[in-house]
């Protein structure tokens, strides 16, 4: 049984509580978060100790894992912190806000040899996972492109609003857009070249990869409060086509020759989800992965914090191409 604290008390620590609850090898036995009151109320729900602070919660319960969903700013800080008490980790994407804090992160928990795990969700989001294994299993031929697209209003509802201050989100570029920078890199693997126009708001980003692939991706939050959350992927095979689109009934459609098929995938309603996501999905999924490796001390696979860094890299770089107007070389 693997112990876990959750470390704030926002939207994303009460989907990963939710996910918890659904598994029989761990128990969530803390929440810390500055406002007691939720805290409390997360833990209220599932048997918790309520801490004030997650310094609290580190030095003084005992648990095998901190789950780590506070701001970005935060992250390299409570990651280091839970390493140095021998805590595996697992922390909301994305990993840091540079690449200083992300390397931080992973040399102290390769020092403390505890797990860590950025929660890249959408590596296990269900819809994603089918578009990989029709990937992998070359039924479709070789992926020639794929186009993303995540769009939502800015998030004015987040703590103090620190998602609308880009010195403590990076904006949508860092925290919005690296959703679908990562799934590309997981896809296609490490790009050699990206060209981006757009600002950290919003941006356009193309992606050319070793095996002649070609990406696309647009992410920004500045489309207006009543414009819906959207997220889309189009993935362009030589025997066929995989469209993904959130809005729809039917999110996920194969096209081929032969006519269009509409693969079933899971859909785990969430309780009282807020946000812009009502179903755990991926969410459940990784924090099942991450549990699962944690309980039997196997090597994390799926996405690893070295994928985690790689993907901030590439936001980096599309800031870079932006800003300069010219196309960028990974190298």
């Amino acid at each position: 049984m693997v112990r876990v604290g959750i470390i704030g008390a926002g939207f994303m620590g009460g989907m990963h509580a939710q996910c918890y609850k659904q598994l029989n090898n761990a128990k969530l036995v803390a929440v810390a978060d500055a406002q007691a009151e939720k805290a409390g109320t997360i833990a209220g729900k599932y048997g918790a100790k309520v801490y004030t602070s997650g310094d609290e919660l580190i030095a003084s319960c005992d648990v095998d894992a901190v789950d780590i969903c506070l701001p970005t700013y935060m992250h390299m800080d409570y990651t280091v912190k839970s390493a140095k008490a021998k805590k595996h980790v697992i922390c909301e994407k994305p990993i840091a806000l540079n690449l200083k804090e992300a390397d931080a992160m992973i040399d102290s928990c390769a020092k403390a040899k505890v797990k860590f795990m950025v929660a890249q969700v959408l590596r296990f989001w269900p819809e994603y996972m089918k578009l990989k294994e029709i990937k992998d299993s070359n039924s479709l031929g070789r992926l020639i492109s794929m186009t993303c697209r995540r769009l939502g209003a800015e998030p004015v509802w987040s703590w103090q609003k620190w998602m609308s201050d880009p010195g403590k989100s990076g904006g949508a570029l860092i925290d919005l857009h690296i959703h679908d920078v990562d799934f590309l890199c997981y896809i296609f693997g490490k790009p050699v070249s990206v060209c981006s126009v757009g600002t950290q708001a919003h941006i356009w980003s193309c992606y050319r990869f070793k095996d002649r692939g070609v990406g696309f991706a647009e992410g920004g939050w500045d489309v207006g409060p009543k414009y819906p959350f959207t997220a889309t992927f189009t993935a362009v095979f030589e025997k066929g086509t995989v469209d993904f689109d959130c809005r729809q009934e039917k999110t996920l459609a194969v096209f081929t020759a032969d006519g269009v098929e509409h693969p079933a995938v899971e859909a785990m309603a969430a309780e009282d989800a807020g946000g812009n996501i009502s179903v755990l999905g991926g969410y459940y999924n990784e924090i099942k992965y991450f549990i699962d490796c944690v309980d039997s001390n196997q090597k994390l696979k799926v996405v690893t914090a070295k994928d985690a860094r790689n993907s901030l890299e590439i936001i980096m770089l599309e800031k870079k191409s932006a800003e300069t107007g010219r196309a960028v070389s990974t190298d």
